[in-house]
């Protein structure tokens, strides 16, 4: 009995081991609510921008929801404020940026 629960312990420990391995392994993503969007027009302007940017590896933008998903590439970090900005620069106001560096509801300083 004491063996099954030792041998149950180690194969418990190993597999958070890999979950947390993989956890971090995961790509950094990115959420920013946006005002202003209104067709897929508006989502292509504000994915493109995005996209361009370095260390981005994939943006999706829904015009629908008014929201952008932002994916940094592997191991890199992206700057809250640039994201903020490349969102500007197409034209519309990011009103909220949820990600890795926390929850900005205006212009992050960094």
């Amino acid at each position: 009995m004491k063996m099954c629960l030792m041998i149950a312990s180690v194969v418990a420990f190993g597999l958070a081991s890999v979950v947390s391995s993989e956890a971090a392994d995961a790509p950094q993503e990115t959420r920013i609510a946006i005002k202003g969007m209104h067709c897929p027009a508006c989502a292509k302007k504000v994915r493109l921008k995005l996209k361009a940017m370095t260390r981005v590896k994939s943006a999706q933008v829904d015009p629908k929801t008014g929201v952008a998903t932002v994916v940094a590439a592997e191991g890199k970090e992206l700057s809250p404020r640039a994201l903020w900005e490349a969102v500007e620069k197409a034209g519309y106001q990011p009103t909220e940026l949820t990600g890795p560096s926390g929850e900005f509801k205006e212009k992050p300083t960094e």
